[in-house]
């Protein structure tokens, strides 16, 4: 459960991090403001508070109607195979992550951005690129690789903030492992395990991620070596 809301609210935060990002970029106030005040607003407020916001006002945001038709939900028949639908708690836990790491993501696509000269715009512009193409084909391809250590960092801290979905009664590592200790009495040896469990997916990720992106040619060896030898 831990692997799969971390999935998809880091794919989600990159979506929206991206979207954030380009609304930031456009150089349109009534497109940059918004984006700017939204970044501002979930950086600056609790996680867990936002889970909550999005847990228990669902109903009074989305109507009652549309809350039943997700919670009855059954999932997906495939023939003789049935695919479970996805639970209220893990939905919303999945979408207040995602806008959470959005912002975060967000600011070093940001950081990325502002790292790439401000000639190779204007090359771009002088070839006859249009100000979106110029930053969508030229400036963004460079922002993420400037930005691609730095969002890999924001994943890892996106995997551990997972364990505040427990709050919402989302059946992730944290939450199994207060059963176990609730169960068991082994309070130690439950968290323990946890704390192990959630060690070894981030080590992995860090060890993986620069390797691929070392693939991708998007970093140096020495870059992604250093950034290994920093997880």
């Amino acid at each position: 459960m831990t692997l799969l809301v971390s999935a998809a609210a880091i794919a989600g935060g990159l979506v929206l991090g991206l979207l954030l990002t380009a609304l930031r970029a456009s150089g349109q106030p009534w497109l940059y403001q918004p984006a700017r005040g939204l970044v501002a607003f979930l950086r600056k407020t609790p996680l867990l508070v936002q889970l909550f916001f999005w847990y228990f006002g669902a109903a009074q945001l989305l109507g009652e109607n549309v809350v039943g038709a997700i919670t009855g939900w059954s999932g997906i028949a495939l023939g003789t195979w049935q695919l479970p639908a996805p639970s209220f708690e893990f939905l919303t836990a999945a979408f207040g992550l995602a806008l959470y790491a959005g912002a975060f993501f967000s600011e070093e696509l940001r950081a990325g951005i502002r790292a790439v000269p401000r000639g190779q715009r204007e090359a771009a512009l002088s070839l006859g690129f249009t100000p979106g193409a110029a930053f969508l084909r030229v400036v963004l391809p460079q922002a993420l690789r400037v930005s691609a250590l730095p969002l890999l960092g924001q994943c890892a801290n996106t995997i551990k903030n997972t364990s505040l979905a427990m709050g919402i009664g989302l059946a992730e590592l944290s939450y199994s492992a207060r059963q176990v200790e609730t169960d068991t009495l082994l309070a130690f040896q439950a968290f323990a395990v946890a704390t192990v469990l959630y060690a070894v997916v981030i080590l992995l990720l860090q060890w993986a991620a620069p390797r691929v992106l070392r693939r991708l040619r998007w970093v140096s060896t020495s870059t992604a070596g250093l950034a290994g030898a920093a997880a």
